[in-house]
This record gives structure tokens, C-alpha cells and sequence, in this order.
């Protein structure tokens, strides 16, 4: 950009302290937003499995027969 001579010079030092502030705001709202989004949307998922949860079960564990083939063959 083309301005007078003390206009560019406060052009200069304005665009480079509004890039500085952009860096810095930008690594503030994205942590933010990481934070509470992600991490809220974490903790309710959690939640939800929890409330979930299959209680009359012991073990999650699905017995698999010796005498499948199915490893065998694969291709």
C-alpha cells in the first residue's frame, strides 16, 4: 500500500503488532475451544456410556470355538 512517509511507517508498525495479536488470539480461542468443546463433548459421551452400561454382565469377553476355520482360509 502507497501512503505518505509517517503514514507508513505507523501502517508498518500497525500491521506488525495486529500480527502478533492474531497469533496470540488465535492460539487463546482455538485452546478455548479445544478445551471446552472436545472436552465437554468428551465427558458427556463418557457419561453416557456409563449410564449405559450393561451391569447383569461379568466380563465383556466373547468365547471364540478352537475349531474355526475362518483364519485358516483367509484369501
Amino acid at each position: 500500500m502507497k501512503l505518505p512517509a509517517p503514514l507508513q511507517k505507523a501502517y508498518d508498525v500497525w500491521m506488525h503488532f495486529s500480527h502478533i495479536l492474531g497469533r496470540i488470539m488465535s492460539t487463546i480461542l482455538l485452546t478455548v475451544l479445544w478445551v471446552v468443546v472436545f472436552g465437554l463433548y468428551a465427558v458427556i459421551l463418557k457419561c453416557m456410556k456409563l449410564l449405559r452400561r450393561d451391569t447383569a454382565s461379568d466380563t465383556y469377553w466373547i468365547d471364540i470355538s478352537k475349531e474355526s476355520s475362518d483364519m485358516r482360509h483367509q484369501f
